[in-house]
């Protein structure tokens, strides 16, 4: 922004509250006052319907002119002391003390004035005009005032809406770091303990680390990521996890081609894989099988995870990373996103992830 634009923004308009509803209003005010002024009985015009029809347009002009520069004048003065002047009444009497005087003046200088009258008519005009200039800089500075108020409400609300969804972006990343280690750590000690017993397997299972790695890292910082991405990144682990387990872990991945856009919170599914195998698989001799789906009801879209494990235990449904997909859904969903748990078919447990459908345009 460049000096000039900065000092055309601070400088206040000097006919801020001026519009076409507000000239509409002066019009149809001087109307009524030019037909009062028609039929007051010191200067009443009677005769034909025509002729009284006529005396009363040629007058409309006249007042008109004195009403736009009572409102004109009235908004310069209230305008120039700044929205903390307009609530001064010192200020909103001379307000209406110089709209009307010049509006007597300018009628007076455009030869609108009777011949018998000449300048003295200046001051019968002022008197005349007085007590409606201030009508109108009474409600004008209501207005402003209103207007004003209205705009630091809005400016308040703004503000607010902004440092919520500050909090929000700052919780979020506070939740989505907390689970970067999570993985990596344990990945990490699973290769380290399969090197030290079987160096090929140990080799295998590190490339298979590379890959959950290419797949995990550009995404650790995103609140969310597409459920193609999340599918990447949950095969890659599942396939480190094969190499440590072997034939006692199985698995399947079951999601339909269009719902691969969607827009899913990252590295929420890997975790309740792993948290399937940890809790689930792991501690049985004879392993077992994880199957993830995904299906749309309406405008939700349902993930689930379920194993084949020892089924509900003391740890199951708790611990810092279902903690922390409770948290994350909680602030970004609010009550539109639910996990829950229950007992699996013939064994273990499915856990279902329900959020708002989302796809990639969709993405705000």
């Amino acid at each position: 922004m460049s000096i000039a634009s900065a000092r055309c923004k601070r400088t206040p308009a000097l006919i801020d509250g001026l519009s076409w509803s507000a000239l509409a209003l002066v019009l149809a005010f001087c109307a009524l006052t030019s037909l009062e002024s028609m039929l007051s009985p010191h200067v009443g015009v009677f005769g034909s319907g025509r002729d009284m029809v006529l005396s009363w347009l040629v007058r409309i002009p006249i007042f008109m002119v004195m009403g736009v520069t009572v409102l004109i004048t009235a908004l310069v003065v209230l305008n120039a002391a700044g929205r903390a002047g307009r609530l001064n009444p010192v200020l909103a009497v001379a307000a209406a003390v110089a709209g009307c005087l010049v509006a007597s003046v300018t009628r007076y200088a455009i030869g609108a004035t009777p011949a018998a009258d000449g300048p003295a008519f200046i001051l019968s005009s002022f008197i005349s005009w007085f007590v409606p200039a201030a009508a109108l800089v009474a409600g004008y500075v209501f207005y402003l005032h209103t207007r004003a108020v209205r705009e630091q409400v809005n400016a308040a609300e703004l503000q607010r809406t902004a440092l919520e969804k500050q909090q929000l972006e700052t919780r979020l990343c506070l939740l989505q770091a907390q689970i970067e280690p999570h993985f990596l750590f344990n990945t990490l000690s699973n290769v380290r303990r399969l090197c030290q017993s079987d160096v090929g397997a140990g080799r295998t299972m590190l490339a298979q680390l590379a890959r959950y790695l290419r797949a995990a890292l550009p995404r650790m910082r995103d609140h969310d990521a597409s459920l193609a991405d999340e599918i990447e990144l949950v095969s890659a682990f599942l396939g480190v996890q094969k190499i440590r387990m072997g034939a006692r872990l199985e698995s399947s991945i079951d999601v339909p081609a269009p719902l691969l856009q969607a827009r899913v919170p990252s590295m929420m599914l890997a975790t309740l894989v792993e948290n399937a195998i940890k809790h689930g698989i792991g501690p049985l001799a004879e392993g077992g099988a994880i199957r993830l789906a995904a299906a749309r009801e309406g405008e939700t879209l349902v993930l689930s995870v379920a194993d084949t494990g020892r089924g509900f235990a003391a740890a199951s449904g708790s611990g810092v990373g279902l903690a922390n997909i409770r948290a994350r859904l909680g602030a970004q969903y609010g009550e539109r996103a639910t996990l829950r748990f229950e007992a699996n078919s013939p064994r273990g447990v499915l856990a279902t992830i329900r959020l708002p459908w989302i796809r990639g345009e969709e993405r705000s």
